[in-house]
This record gives C-alpha cells, sequence and structure tokens, in this order.
C-alpha cells in the first residue's frame, strides 16, 4: 500500500466517530458477531466480512443519494417557482411618471428576487456537488466489493506485546450512552510500559499521536495496513523499514491499541486481528492488571 493510504488511515482514525479511546467502557466488552472464522487466512470467510462491511457502505450511500436526489427535487421546484415570480418583477419596472417612493420599493423587490435566485442557486450547486460525491462513493464501493475476492488474508503476523485481550473487535453498546459504536482493533492489556514490536515487516508511514490513543505507528506491510497504537513515544521514524520483532516503542500505560487493515479502498478496511495472529495468544497474561 502506499503512503496515501496510510494518511487516509490517519483521517480515519482520527474521526470522532470512532470509538477507540479509553472512554470506552472498563473491562471486556462483548464481541459484535464477526464473520472471520478462527482459522488464519481462511478466505471464504475473510471475504464475506469484507463484503458485509462494503454492503454496509452501499446501503447508507444509497441511502444518502435517495435523501440528497429528493432534496435536489424539491429545491429545483421550488427554484422554477421563484425563478417565474422574480421573472414578473424583474420585467415589471415601475411606469416613468411613478413617483419616488414606487420606484424605491420596486428596486427592493428587483434586489431581493436577484439575492433569491443567486441564493437557490448556490443550494442547488451544493447539493449537486453532494450527489456527484455520493455518486463517487457508491462506484468505489461497487469496484472495492468486485476486488473482495482477490484479497488475501495475512498470515505472517505475530503480537505487538505480551499481554490479553481486553477489549475485542466489532460492533458494542456503550454502557452509558447505550449508544451503538465500532471498534476496529485489539485493546490489550500489558504491563505498565511494555516493550512493544513490530507485528509484522514493512515500513513505517506514520509515526506520531494519533487521537484517542496516544502515539502510535503505521506500518505499511504491502497488502495489509497495522496501527500498533497507546505508545508513549515510537521509537521509529517515518520511512523506516521495520522487521517482525523490532522494537518500536512502549506502551504508555497499561494498553496497547492493535488494527489490522486489508488493502482496499482509501485507508484499507479493518479486520478482526484475532483471527489472523498466532493462536498462543499475546504470549502469556502481564504480571499484574493495572487500572484507569
Amino acid at each position: 500500500m502506499r503512503r496515501a493510504s496510510a494518511l487516509a488511515l490517519l483521517a480515519l482514525l482520527a474521526s470522532p466517530a470512532l470509538a477507540l479511546a479509553d472512554d470506552e467502557p472498563r473491562g471486556e466488552v462483548p464481541q459484535a458477531k464477526v464473520l472471520l472464522s478462527a482459522v488464519p487466512g481462511a478466505p471464504v470467510e475473510l471475504h464475506a466480512q469484507l463484503a458485509a462491511q462494503l454492503a454496509g457502505e452501499s446501503t447508507s450511500v444509497a441511502s444518502a443519494l435517495t435523501t440528497v436526489q429528493g432534496k435536489l427535487t424539491a429545491a429545483d421546484a421550488a427554484r422554477t417557482r421563484r425563478a417565474r415570480s422574480a421573472a414578473r418583477v424583474l420585467h415589471t419596472p415601475p411606469a416613468g411618471d411613478a413617483p419616488d417612493a414606487d420606484r424605491l420599493a420596486s428596486a427592493r423587490r428587483a434586489a431581493a428576487a436577484r439575492l433569491l435566485l443567486a441564493r437557490d442557486a448556490g443550494e442547488r450547486g451544493l447539493l449537486s456537488d453532494e450527489l456527484a460525491r455520493l455518486r463517487t462513493a457508491a462506484a468505489r464501493i461497487a469496484t472495492e466489493a468486485a476486488a473482495v475476492a482477490a484479497v488475501v488474508a495475512p498470515t505472517e503476523l505475530a503480537w505487538p506485546v505480551k499481554g490479553t485481550v481486553a477489549r475485542k473487535y466489532g460492533s458494542f453498546e456503550h454502557e452509558h450512552s447505550k449508544a451503538q459504536l465500532s471498534r476496529r482493533g485489539l485493546d490489550l492489556e500489558v504491563e505498565d510500559h511494555a516493550q512493544v514490536v513490530a507485528p509484522a515487516d514493512g515500513i513505517v508511514r506514520y509515526a506520531g499521536p494519533i487521537r484517542g490513543l496516544d502515539a502510535g505507528v503505521i506500518i505499511d506491510a504491502g497488502p495489509y495496513l497495522v496501527v500498533v497504537a497507546k505508545l508513549a513515544d515510537p521509537a521509529m521514524p517515518v520511512g523506516t523499514e521495520v522487521h517482525k520483532g523490532d522494537g518500536i516503542g512502549r506502551a504508555a500505560r497499561h494498553r496497547v491499541y492493535l488494527e489490522v487493515r486489508v488493502a482496499l479502498g482509501a485507508g484499507g478496511l479493518p479486520i478482526d486481528p484475532e483471527t489472523v495472529l498466532p493462536h498462543d495468544g499475546a504470549a502469556g497474561k502481564p504480571k499484574r492488571r493495572a487500572t484507569r
């Protein structure tokens, strides 16, 4: 994957709608229904999950397209009515012997008519632009859906740190707000300031702050991207070639975040890291479970 994909992923990670930070409920959250199997690299289940994600996106875009198209149709109808009214105003000037007050009123009506026409044109332009963006998104999703069958699951990943899975991948209900949120990676419970290593060979495309995740690195591993975050200070600068097991920093506290995305679209699509990692777990439990 290219640097642009890593930067697109960084923008996604920074989205306030993405539930990643430590304001999530404490303790383990029930895992959402995930279509990936427990066998690393199983292509059918991986493809089914990716297809389901894209189908969800497609449904959302189709709904938005219907809404925006309806607004545009209504705006065109209203604009036509106002254009007819404006034409009557603009093409009916006051009589030559009309008093000054009538001329002033006529000028005000003409100015108001022009203002309404300009406002309508601006609103229609915004709706047209949004419709174009949605159609582009629909085409992109269709292209990505057609490419799902060629996606190969990562098989060479390693756990980045010794610990246990504290928060799982998938959708969940927030403990307090009851809102449906989505966690696109794993939170690993680790020893305070534990050493963290690269889970795959690749190139560091980003190293620095990530909203809600302290600091982290994005590693371009070719057909997929790996995000390792909640680090105190990433040890690898951008552009560094890393190998699986190389030290990349230390945990900022007692949690490390891990996310894996396959190369579909800008920033990739997330998959459940547990299904493509070794089944011996994150090399055991930490010596103690810190609280925060």
